[in-house]
C-alpha cells in the first residue's frame, strides 16, 4: 500500500468516528448527517489528512450560475470553512475534487463563462492556479481521478453528450503557470449526466481508470468501463438494479472492491459493488434514502461515504 493511500485511510477512520459521534448527538441516524447547507446537483468529497473537503453548487445566484461552494471540515461536515471565491456553476451540477495528499484540485463547468471547463487548486485558504480551458465546454459537472504516481485525469460530458477523457497536467502550477489538458480522447459513448471517474487499485480487479455514466438508453442503465487511453473502453459492465438512472453516479475503489452510488429513477439512493467479478457482476440495492439529484462518493472509499442533496435541498453525508 502506498503512503498516500495509507494516510488517506487513516484520516478517513478519524473522520468516520467523528461522523458517527456527531450524528448520534444530533439525533440523526448513526450513518447519516444532514447539514444546514443547501444546494443542488452531485456534491463531491475528498479526504486530506484530518480534513474532509466538500464542493457543491450552492443556493445563491441564477439558475445558470449558482455559487460554487468549496470548503473543508475537520468535524465530518458539522462545521465547514468555506474557501473564498466567486466561481459559478449551473444549477443542478457541481464540481469534482481530487487530492494530492496536501490539498485538492477542483474542476467545474463555469456557469458564468458558457460552461467552460475550469480547474483550480486549494489547500483551504484560496483557489490558486485557476485555469479556464478555452473552447472546452462541459455540459455537466466533470470528474477527477489520479493514479498512485500522481498522474491525474479529467472526464466530462461534452455539449453533444459524448464522454471526454484527458490528462490534467498540473506541473506548471508550482511555478505560477497554468494547467493543461493533454491526450484528450472523445468517446463514442454518450451520457445524459455527469460521469464518475476513479483509479481502481482495489486488489480485486485493478482496472486502472474506470468510468461510470448514465446512458441514454431506454432502460436508463448505469454503465461502467475501464479507460486505457483510447476511444475503445474495456471491461464493460452494466449495473444490475431495480431501476435505472438519469443522474450523475459516483464511484470509489476500496481495499477489495469497486463501489457505485447513484440516484435511481424512483428517487432512491442506490449503492452497489462489483464483487470482484468485472465485467458482469455489478449489483446495486435501494438504500431507502431519497435524493434530489446525483449521488457523490470520494475517490478513496474504504469507509463508503456517499453524499447527496435530500428532497429539501439539504446536503447529506452518509456512511455505510
Amino acid at each position: 500500500m502506498n503512503r498516500r493511500r495509507l494516510a488517506l485511510r487513516l484520516s478517513a477512520s478519524t473522520i468516520a468516528a467523528t461522523l458517527l459521534a456527531a450524528s448520534a448527538s444530533a439525533g440523526a441516524p448513526a450513518s447519516a448527517l444532514t447539514l444546514g447547507n443547501t444546494g443542488s446537483g452531485r456534491p463531491a468529497l475528498a479526504l486530506v489528512g484530518p480534513r474532509m473537503y466538500i464542493a457543491w453548487a450552492g443556493s445563491s445566484g441564477t439558475a445558470a450560475a449558482k455559487q460554487l461552494v468549496v470548503g473543508y471540515s475537520t468535524s465530518a461536515g458539522l462545521r465547514i470553512t468555506k474557501v473564498p471565491g466567486a466561481e459559478r456553476v449551473p444549477q443542478g451540477e457541481g464540481a469534482a475534487l481530487d487530492t494530492d495528499g496536501t490539498g485538492v484540485y477542483v474542476a467545474w463547468p463555469a456557469g458564468d463563462n458558457g460552461n467552460t471547463l475550469t480547474a483550480a487548486y486549494t489547500t483551504g485558504s484560496a483557489l490558486t492556479c485557476r485555469t479556464a480551458f478555452t473552447g472546452v465546454v462541459s455540459a455537466h459537472a466533470p470528474a477527477l481521478a489520479s493514479d498512485p504516481a500522481g498522474v491525474r485525469h479529467l472526464a466530462w460530458t461534452g455539449p453533444d453528450g459524448h464522454l471526454n477523457v484527458a490528462r490534467l497536467d498540473t506541473s506548471a502550477c508550482a511555478g505560477g503557470g497554468a494547467m493543461t489538458l493533454t491526450n484528450r480522447v472523445v468517446l463514442p459513448d454518450t451520457s445524459v449526466a455527469a460521469p464518475a471517474l476513479v483509479y481502481d487499485d482495489s486488489g480485486s480487479s485493478n482496472l486502472g481508470l474506470v468510468l461510470a455514466w448514465a446512458a441514454g438508453d431506454g432502460a436508463h442503465s448505469v454503465q461502467i468501463a475501464s479507460f486505457t487511453g483510447s476511444a475503445v473502453l474495456g471491461h464493460r459492465s452494466q449495473v444490475t438494479a431495480a431501476v435505472g438512472s438519469t443522474a450523475a453516479p459516483g464511484l470509489s475503489s476500496a481495499t477489495a472492491d469497486l463501489y457505485v452510488t447513484f440516484r435511481g429513477d424512483n428517487g432512491s439512493v442506490f449503492y452497489g459493488y462489483s464483487e470482484g467479478c468485472i465485467p458482469t457482476c455489478f449489483h446495486a440495492s435501494d438504500l431507502g434514502e431519497q435524493a434530489g439529484a446525483g449521488v457523490g462518493q470520494p475517490a478513496d472509499g474504504d469507509y463508503h461515504y456517499y453524499t447527496y442533496f435530500d428532497l429539501t435541498g439539504h446536503l447529506v453525508i452518509s456512511r455505510l
